[in-house]
């Protein structure tokens, strides 16, 4: 599972330390709203700690389309974000949506 969520949580990382609400947006679930408002909380609350290494374990999935990964920052503080899996796409729960896509 780690290997499959790789890309999604790397990007995941660029884009908050890049500090671009409109980046980190285009890799949410296309299937939620509020992305970018989200992406903005987000970025405001994490975006510098990204800048530092930062530790993800990534969860084994209940189902083979959903999982979470828990981030470790260098500062001590976590952050648990929530993916979701359409086709071959692993998309990050961002916003307000049911995480299984309509």
């Amino acid at each position: 599972m780690a290997q499959e969520t790789e890309l999604v949580i790397k990007v995941y990382l660029q884009r908050l330390q890049a500090g671009d609400a409109a980046d980190l947006a285009r890799i949410g679930a296309p299937w939620y709203t509020g992305r970018e408002q989200a992406a903005h909380k987000l970025i405001s609350q994490y975006g510098e700690r990204a800048s530092a290494p930062v530790k993800a374990v990534v969860a084994d999935p209940v189902v083979p389309y959903m999982t979470y990964v828990n981030l470790h920052f260098a500062d001590g503080s976590k952050q648990r974000i929530d993916l979701s899996k359409d086709g071959r796409v692993w998309w990050l729960q961002l916003g307000d949506g049911d995480p299984v896509k309509p």
